[in-house]
Order: C-alpha cells, then sequence, then structure tokens
C-alpha cells in the first residue's frame, strides 16, 4: 500500500509541474524523466530478494551471514544441520551484498552469497560434502577440503 501512495504523490507531483511549466519542451521531457526514474526506484525497493544456503552435506555446517547492515542470527552463528537450511528475504539496494563465513570440520570457508550488481533477487548455494555449489545444477564455487568420515 506504501509503494502505491508513493507513486500517485510522483505522478500528481509531475503533473502540477508540467500544468504550471506551460508546456516548455525541455521542461516536459526533464519531468517525465524524473518520473521514470522514481517509478523505477519505487518499484525495485518493493520486491524483495532472497538467499537460502541448503546443507546437503554429512555434517553440520556452522554458519555467520552478514551485510554492512544486518547480521543472520546471532553473534554465535547459526548451526545448519544436514538436510536444512538457512534462508532469509530482504530490500535490495544499489549496494546490497551478503557473505557467509562456515566452518565445516574445522576449516574456514568465507564467500559473497549476493552481491546486488549480479543480476536477479535470489541468491542460492548448496553445501555438499565436496563443495559450495551455486544452485542444483550450477558451478561450484569452492571445494571444501575434509577428511569427511563416512
Amino acid at each position: 500500500m506504501l509503494t502505491n501512495r508513493k507513486l500517485l504523490v510522483v505522478v500528481v507531483c509531475a503533473s502540477l509541474f508540467l500544468q504550471s511549466a506551460h508546456a516548455n519542451p525541455f521542461v516536459i521531457v526533464g519531468a517525465f524523466s524524473y518520473v521514470l526514474s522514481s517509478i523505477v526506484k519505487v518499484i525495485d525497493h518493493s520486491q524483495k530478494s532472497t538467499v537460502i544456503v541448503e546443507n546437503h552435506g554429512r555434517h553440520h555446517a556452522h554458519m555467520w551471514c552478514a551485510s554492512k547492515d544486518d547480521r543472520i542470527g546471532d553473534k554465535d552463528g547459526v548451526w545448519v544441520q544436514p538436510g536444512q537450511s538457512l534462508g532469509w528475504s530482504f530490500h535490495k539496494k544499489k549496494s546490497t551484498q551478503f557473505w557467509c563465513t562456515m566452518d565445516w570440520y574445522g576449516r574456514e570457508y568465507g564467500w559473497d552469497v549476493f552481491v546486488a550488481n549480479w543480476g536477479g533477487r535470489h541468491g542460492r548455494w548448496v553445501i555438499r560434502n565436496d563443495g559450495i555449489y551455486n544452485g542444483d545444477n550450477g558451478p561450484k564455487r569452492m571445494d571444501l577440503e575434509s577428511n569427511i568420515p563416512v
């Protein structure tokens, strides 16, 4: 509802501005550009992005995920058991970046899980015994070096 109100305010202000501009073509083009960019900003900020990290491995993953503004979980991290996942949603900005650090068999691994300029609204990661993958069929992001007991 708030998004619709913002959009209405932008359109009303632009129409009042155009009426007072007496149809000067430069003013009309400028006002149109402003209205269009405002609409794009309102739409972009109204959509939520999501990050999901799934543990398909045989061992728990002890994770700490954060951005410059937000921490996922508490200072002690989040334990993601085999077959479970860690996920969160947020409003994306131009500078949004989330990263995770993971303790896996006593070794620490870190990677970016979401960067705004990667495109798209979702980041999905799969932890397997041999590595961290970008989605189910995506490329392996990093190897997990461990002596995992069978």
